[in-house]
Order: C-alpha cells, then sequence, then structure tokens
C-alpha cells in the first residue's frame, strides 16, 4: 500500500474497541501513534514533523521545569489518558497536579493515566484540522475536566486559551508571554520562543 498523503492522515478505524483492546494493542505495537475515541474507534496518527516536534518540545520544557519547582509532573506526547468519557487520549503537552498524582497508584501510572490532566497543550501540525483541534479541546478536554487548554497554531500566529468555565480567548500575533493562571500559578511562557 503507497503511504497516504498528509491530508488524509489522521485514519480512523472502523471496528469498535475497548479500553483494555486498545491498551494491549499498545502493547502489541509500541510504536504506534493512536488515540481512542469515546466511541471505541481507533484515531491513527502519523508521527509530527520537525517544525511541529519543536515546538511540542518547547512547551514541554518550559512545562517539565515548571513542575520540577512548582510540584506535580509533566507529560510528554506519548503519555495517554484514560478520561472519563471512556476515550484515551495523548495531549502534546499535559500536567498533573500533586492533589491528582496523590490518588494515583503505582500500578495505575504504569499504564494509561486514568484521570483528565488539569493543564493541556495541543499543537496543530500540517496533517491537523483546525475544526477538528477546536472541537478536541471543547468536547474532549474541557468536558473531560481539563481547567486550562492551549491550542497553538503557530503557522498562523494564533493561540486559543480554552478555559474550565467554557470561556475562549484567542491570542494573536504570538509575540508575548501567555500565563498557567491560576491553574498553574507563576507558569509563564514566551511564546516568541515558537518562531
Amino acid at each position: 500500500m503507497p503511504p497516504l498523503p498528509d491530508a488524509l492522515l489522521p485514519v480512523y478505524s472502523s471496528k469498535r474497541v475497548t479500553a483494555d483492546e486498545f491498551a494491549a494493542l499498545c502493547e502489541e505495537h509500541p510504536d504506534m501513534h493512536a488515540e481512542l475515541e469515546v466511541d471505541g474507534r481507533l484515531k491513527i496518527m502519523s508521527p509530527v514533523g520537525g517544525l511541529s516536534g519543536n515546538r511540542e518540545n518547547e512547551f514541554n520544557a518550559d512545562l517539565t521545569l515548571y513542575a520540577r519547582a512548582q510540584g506535580g509532573k509533566a507529560f510528554s506526547a506519548s503519555t495517554g489518558f484514560r478520561l472519563p468519557d471512556g476515550s484515551i487520549r495523548s495531549p502534546d503537552a499535559a500536567y498533573l497536579s500533586d492533589a491528582q498524582l496523590s490518588q494515583l497508584s503505582p500500578e495505575q501510572f504504569e499504564k494509561f493515566i486514568p484521570a483528565g490532566p488539569v493543564f493541556i497543550i495541543e499543537v496543530l501540525s500540517v496533517s491537523d484540522g483546525l475544526r477538528e483541534a477546536e472541537t478536541k479541546m471543547r468536547d474532549t478536554w474541557i468536558a473531560n475536566g481539563v481547567r486550562l487548554a492551549w491550542l497553538a497554531d503557530v503557522d498562523n500566529q494564533r493561540l486559543w486559551i480554552y478555559r474550565a468555565d467554557h470561556s475562549v480567548e484567542l491570542v494573536s500575533p504570538l509575540d508575548r508571554t501567555i500565563t498557567g493562571e491560576d491553574v498553574l500559578p507563576g507558569f509563564t511562557f514566551d511564546l516568541n520562543l515558537l518562531a
């Protein structure tokens, strides 16, 4: 089968699987990059290009430094979160608070984390659709308890801030420093790093 053009990715399975079947599939194929939709379909995604990967890393670097200094833990795009709606998602960057971490057993921590992060970041890559990303921010992340979420569309100099109260704020152009507000007190990120 020839490779699929970027415009066709991600690919969704027609077969439905349970969360346990998805976990077993991921153990069998550890290099597969996929998420489990709330309806049981697999969403299979391609790796991101270098530019998107670097942008994700810039966010993750600052989030990791914040967690080291303030507590909690930061997680990369490879981490799966088992959300209350039954889906399993992997944001580009995520943060769990100390209070959330204290509720997890060592066994739970070794698998998909059975909790929604308090903060997540998604970075649009060339294969991502904006409408689908916006829906995911509202209907997946915020609906499953994320208190603060950033959606970065760096190529178009836009970043949306989604909050638990369902407000959305657009930041454009990406020429300033933004904060973690009351969710991550003291966390700042200089959007100029994404250029």
